[in-house]
């Protein structure tokens, strides 16, 4: 059986995948960038000084931040998602399986 929190992923999951990865990642990894150079910005600004070459790093840092966490963002919710579904089938299989008791007349 299926709990709360994995139909409402299940939906989820599946309006996301219907748009591809492709536009999930043009969304994902702009906000992410900007999200990870606040970040990103706030720990360089605290460790050293602030100069030309900051500003270069907190870009590049940010940017490859935010395309590994989209990417395995994605590859995490496709394997959480088929493996969700994998089960459903399988207890399926195995409910259908069992021997009714009832006979049909």
């Amino acid at each position: 059986m299926l709990t709360a929190k994995e139909k409402r992923f299940i939906k989820y999951w599946e309006e996301q995948r219907t748009g591809g990865r492709w536009s999930y990642f043009a969304l994902y990894i702009p906000i992410g960038t900007f999200l990870c150079s606040i970040i990103t910005a706030f720990l360089f600004s605290m460790m050293s000084s602030v100069g030309r070459e900051y500003f270069v790093s907190v870009a590049v840092v940010s940017a490859v931040m935010s395309v590994v966490i989209t990417i395995l963002t994605w590859r995490n919710n496709e394997k959480k998602f088929k493996s969700i579904i994998r089960r459903e089938v399988k207890d399926g299989q195995a409910h259908d399986a069992q021997p009714s008791d009832e006979k049909v007349l």
